[in-house]
């Protein structure tokens, strides 16, 4: 077997706790911090990189060290690289460039490409780990005290009702309680006790702060000051879904509607001294401490340099043979084109319509199918917040929003306001949000339970095998009501209690409009109807719904960011401004915006009354273009789906899509973001005639307007945090789901509507369920961008922090020249040409309904030879 062993210092976990010989808890928590998981509540799921803890180092490196700690695979089994070669789709060259890219030297490539093709049954466990083999481990291989199993179940109802949003109908904690003060009070003034904290020597300690109830147990428990920090944090990665959500709570207490005071400091005291007490209760009070048992041989150890894995030159050159051969298949449709794009291209006759959907990739497809239906409609991309971030308040909404990335703070409100008289409450029947009964008591629970209960349960039984139009108002569930209005132009620059201006001025509506429209490059040639496609998805019993929403708006549909948008560029004073400012907006263009439901592809247009107001005499045809679009688009989701429709109609597979996203036991609504692949910037021409199988995202922008890489900043620190931190955690969740991942769905409890978990007592699961990830191939993000070198040398200067995701490789970056098309690839040593041999081909197409047929698995990217509706 062919290793290469990291011998550089690869993180300073806790050398200066360690060397101290005073122990410092709040440093350590913040080590220990570093290593959590930052998913947060799972009402705004943001994609990110599921192992930031290492993103400061080379991707290869990273994932070798986290495997060391959380005890997951780094790679896919040996065998599947060598199916997927059987198979063709990993091809020859590609190996042969991972093998000159896995710095080696000349003299290992032979011996190293011979490992490739031999039998490994074991290379890709998981490694001796400290989530798994750490010095915890005393107590089950010594003591034979399983402390997990005793400790869990109480610190997790603790936790998930301390933390409970609103799925109890008790708070458990007073206004500004504190965790640690809670749990105090529970011990003390319960009237049964609470369990095992009633142990007389525990509950005596539970007097002291919590600094000094956490260095007490260690002392008990650990004995040794050198091994404090490593105990702890073996302790939280036990269970790192609370751990993780503690942490995030507590760096950000907005991420709760129904706020809370809590720490990991305060956890962690109350995780110890449960600890404590059931050690005393199995062993005794004279028990003896960790430090006291030898450790075994291949126990890791911080203070040892635990952390210095060997990577498998093997699985790491299989994985990236792998990648670049999905990566080239897109690169070498993109480096043959003979026709260059001129600097001055003709003149091309105005669009029909423009359409601006979301970079999503999920979008890809519908784009081409609509360009497709109606080659006289022009198709641009964005991020799907539209440039208009904001905080949102709708009309059933209690507390507002944030409709923009996570890494944005906005600083403006908008409230949604009804254009119509309030309905009777008694009217409102059929909502979901008005199922159940406002008067709560043990009594009447009992006698409706006994009563109207067994009718509901009764008509569930039923929707769960008819389910439909029954189910009532699905569609509300991402979409927002046409008859509503959005309170946009600021009327006072008196700002809220909370400090936010309740809408905004026309200077910056203007510049936000006019800021997105010179990113996308769209700033002349304007159609006579442009519209805004945000885009939602419905489904019913999925508690992970929010992923499955627009993750440039935080997990939310983004029809008010669309909504607001068209109704700042269609308004005169914003438009008078924009004109003053070089973008010219004809007076016969309208704005008009939309809402794509991805899991039932249909469309929902807004604002109808505003329409009425401005006709726009092209919206009809572009509606019809865009209704077989979605048919088409059905359909080609539907060969991924095994209960799909096996015929080649389109309006079948249509019916198919809506049924499953209406059916309360179906765990795939959509497959979302999987085989997400590629995130392209620059203009449509570039990708127009391909076949991209749904994998990318993409973005518009014009390389002629950018001579100092400031635009492509701008978009890239989007792009990279975005679509990188969406790959990302697909690839690690596909590669080991039961560490990185959230396994299947099935078992999924909604707990306090913080996260799922496995039934009641269970761990939060983080990342994404087997159900979101099993199609999915695990390949690192390919960001192709049109612009030469010389520019994007001047980009990456301006990118700060974010420059790491391409200099340590988390994701690839290759450059496209505007006119020669000439790749380049970019690494932290600089860029690489990248050349083809001569005879590699393409596959050709007529149509995107010729390809797909028959197909089961993902196809690799196709030219289009001709087009037409």
């Amino acid at each position: 077997m062919v290793y290469r062993e990291i011998t550089k210092p690869i993180l300073e976990i806790s050398n200066e706790t360690i060397k101290n010989q005073e122990f410092n808890l709040d440093a350590s928590i913040k080590h220990i911090a570093h290593w959590l998981p930052a998913q947060g509540p799972i009402k705004d799921f943001i994609h990110h990189n599921t192992l930031h803890a290492v993103q400061h180092l080379p991707f290869q490196e990273g994932v070798a060290i986290a495997a060391k700690m959380f005890g997951a695979r780094s790679y896919l089994p040996l065998e599947d690289y060598q199916q997927m070669y059987q198979q063709g789709r990993i091809k020859n060259a590609a190996i042969e460039w991972a093998i000159e890219h896995s710095g080696c030297t000349q003299q290992q490539h032979e011996k190293l490409r011979e490992t490739l093709f031999e039998q490994d049954d074991t290379g890709h466990y998981p490694p001796v780990s400290l989530a798994n083999h750490g010095i915890r481990n005393t107590w089950l291989t010594q003591l034979e005290v399983n402390l997990n199993a005793l400790v869990h179940p109480v610190l997790f109802r603790l936790l998930g009702n301390f933390l409970d949003q609103g799925i109890s109908r008790w708070s458990l904690p007073k206004n500004g309680e504190h965790f640690w003060d809670c749990v105090l009070r529970l011990a003390q003034n319960s009237l049964l006790p609470l369990y095992p904290l009633n142990e007389p020597e525990v509950s005596k300690l539970l007097f002291e702060t919590p600094d000094r109830v956490i260095k007490a147990c260690l002392k008990k428990i650990v004995g040794d000051e050198q091994l404090y920090e490593q105990y702890l944090l073996e302790m939280l990665l036990a269970h790192p879904g609370w751990a993780g959500m503690v942490h995030v709570i507590e760096q950000n207490p907005k991420s709760l509607l129904a706020r809370r005071e809590i720490s990991l400091k305060d956890m962690i005291a109350v995780e110890l001294a449960i600890e404590l007490a059931f050690l005393h209760k199995k062993k005794g009070s004279q028990f003896s401490a960790i430090a006291s048992f030898p450790h075994q041989n291949g126990t890791p150890l911080l203070k040892n340099g635990a952390l210095k894995p060997k990577i498998p030159l093997h699985l790491k050159v299989w994985h990236e043979a792998m990648e670049w051969s999905l990566h080239s298949e897109l690169l070498l449709a993109l480096k043959p084109k003979v026709a260059k794009l001129d600097a001055a291209p003709a003149k091309k006759p105005l669009p029909e319509a423009q359409a601006l959907f979301c970079i999503d990739d999920r979008e890809c497809s519908l784009r081409r199918h609509l360009e497709e239906s109606n080659p006289a409609i022009e198709t641009l991309g964005a991020a799907g917040f539209f440039g208009i971030d904001f905080l949102y308040q709708g009309l059933d909404d209690a507390y507002p929003v944030a409709q923009c990335p996570n890494i944005i703070a906005p600083k403006h409100l908008i409230k949604e306001a009804s254009s119509k008289p309030k309905p009777n409450e008694k009217a409102k029947s059929g909502k979901l949000t008005n199922m159940h009964f406002t008067a709560h008591s043990m009594f009447r629970g009992w006698l409706y339970t006994q009563t109207l209960g067994i009718g509901y349960a009764v008509r569930m039984a039923w929707n769960v095998f008819r389910p439909g139009s029954k189910l009532p108002n699905i569609r509300t569930l991402s979409e927002v009501e046409s008859h509503t209005h959005l309170h946009l132009l600021r009327e006072s620059e008196e700002p809220t209690e909370d400090g936010y201006l309740l809408g905004f001025s026309f200077a910056e509506m203007a510049d936000r409009v006019g800021g997105l429209l010179r990113n996308i490059g769209l700033t002349q040639h304007f159609a006579p109807l442009v519209v805004i496609v945000a885009h939602g998805s419905s489904s019913v019993n999925n508690p992970h719904f929010a992923a499955y929403d627009c993750g440039a708006c935080s997990g939310k549909p983004g029809a008010p960011n669309a909504r607001a948008f068209a109704w700042m560029a269609n308004h005169e004073s914003v438009r008078a401004i924009l004109s003053e400012r070089g973008i010219d907006i004809p007076d016969g263009t309208r704005f008009i915006a939309a809402l794509h439901n991805t899991s039932r592809d249909e469309m929902t247009y807004f604002d109808k009354h505003l329409l009425a107001q401005h006709p726009v005499p092209a919206l009809h045809a572009f509606q019809q273009a865009m209704k077989k679009a979605l048919q088409r688009n059905a359909r080609e989701r539907c060969r991924w789906f095994e209960l799909g429709p096996q015929s080649q109609s389109n309006e079948e597979a249509h019916e198919h899509v809506i049924e499953r996203a209406s059916s309360i036991f179906e765990p795939r609504p959509e497959y979302n973001h999987s085989n997400n692949l590629y995130a392209i910037v620059g203009r449509r021409a570039l990708t127009r005639d391909l076949f991209m199988d749904r994998r990318a995202f993409l973005h518009s922008y014009d390389p002629q307007t950018d001579a100092q890489g400031d635009i492509m900043a701008r978009i890239l620190s989007a792009v990279i945090p975005v679509c990188g931190g969406i790959n990302l955690e697909y690839l690690f969740s596909r590669i080991d789901n039961s560490v990185y991942g959230a396994g299947t769905k099935l078992p999924h409890n909604v707990i306090g509507l913080l996260g799922v978990a496995n039934g009641v007592e269970g761990d939060l699961r983080t990342g994404l369920p087997s159900q979101m990830i099993e199609v999915h191939q695990p390949a690192r993000l390919l960001i192709v961008v049109e612009q030469t070198p010389a520019i994007l040398d001047k980009t990456l200067a301006k990118l700060g922090a974010l420059k790491e995701w391409l200099d340590n490789d988390w994701v690839r970056f290759v450059a496209c020249h505007p006119e020669s098309r000439e790749l380049s690839l970019y690494s932290v040593n600089g860029w690489e040409t990248i050349e083809f041999a001569d005879d590699c081909e393409i596959p050709q197409a007529t149509l995107s309904e010729k390809i797909i047929v028959g197909k089961t698995e993902t196809i690799p990217v196709h030219q289009f030879i001709r087009r037409h509706a």
